[in-house]
């Protein structure tokens, strides 16, 4: 499976790859073929706010995405207004190999976000090889480090009215941008314990990479958020009596998927469409039950 190769610790370098790779290309190749996209990549990854999303949570994304039944966005849904996140994981299952999306840099403009999405520098470079030497040498020109820039993405309205998902015309780029959608609205959940299904820590980039870093000229203090899935306990099946279903009416802990609710803001005195979940439902006596999925619960009852 095609990864992003990167680490937590390894994101901020990969992001000054990046502002790298704008200042050599700049004016050339890639950069010719749509001007000035160099220099909004290396602006918006300066300003960009640092993500790292582990397998799991990256899988619950997707599943999470694919079940989306609307369209909707809005600026509250966005953990930042710049934002760097890569994914240990490809956020579609059904890419080819050199087009799998394993990063996204995104800021908003003009009542939308957009977005550049990158693949793996690896996986590109193993395509090109397959059309000779000069092919590789020409993929210089849209790497960085490990990550490859695939150009920029059709852009997402923000703070618009929820639509069916077939009328943005994503075409190939829709189940990335289900998992994306997905992975914002995950981040944003509310944090309490016993609801939340993932847990976020602060990681600074290694020594080596700090100093690499600062000698660039960048800032190798930004600590990166890493998302991952809250851990949950094996189930016991020693305890499958008859008397333990009837003690314990719930044996699980299920997940209740996002859904659009309309939520009255007093201050404002207004109504706006939000997202609601997901989030965990922990039963009385279950906080270390399994975890199933949708919303659905089987109740054992005597």
């Amino acid at each position: 499976m095609v990864t992003s190769g990167l680490t937590a610790r390894e994101v901020p370098e990969a992001r000054q790859d990046i502002i790298d790779w704008a200042s050599r290309t700049r004016g050339q190749g890639a950069d010719r073929m749509r001007p000035g996209f160099a220099n909004m990549v290396a602006t918006n990854a300066v300003h960009a706010d640092l993500y790292y999303v582990n397998r799991d949570m990256t899988a619950l994304a997707r599943t999470i995405g694919a079940g989306l039944d609307v369209y909707g966005l809005s600026r509250d849904d966005l953990p930042s207004e710049h934002g760097f996140l890569v994914w240990d994981a490809p956020a579609a299952s059904n890419e080819l190999p050199q087009t799998v999306s394993v990063a996204v840099l995104w800021f908003t403009y003009r009542g939308q976000v957009a977005l550049t999405l990158m693949g793996s520098a690896d996986a590109y470079r193993t395509w090109a090889a397959g059309f000779g030497p000069q092919a590789v040498r020409d993929a210089r020109l849209i790497t960085a480090g490990k990550l490859t820039l695939r150009g920029q993405a059709t852009n997402l309205p923000v703070d618009q009215s929820d639509r069916p998902w077939g009328t943005l015309d994503l075409g190939d780029f829709e189940k990335t941008a289900r998992t994306l959608l997905a992975t914002w609205i995950l981040m944003r959940q509310p944090a309490e314990e016993r609801r939340a299904l993932h847990q976020v820590e602060e990681v600074l980039p290694a020594k080596a990479s700090a100093k690499r870093i600062a000698r660039a000229g960048g800032d190798p203090t930004s600590p990166v958020r890493l998302i991952t899935l809250r851990q949950s306990l094996r189930r016991d099946d020693a305890a499958t009596t008859a008397e333990s279903h009837a003690e314990r009416v719930y044996r699980h802990r299920w997940i209740v998927r996002p859904h659009r609710v309309r939520q009255h803001y007093p201050s404002t005195g207004e109504h706006r469409t939000i997202w609601r979940g997901p989030y965990l439902v922990v039963p009385k006596g279950c906080e270390d039950a399994p975890i199933i999925g949708g919303e659905r619960v089987n109740v054992l009852r005597r």
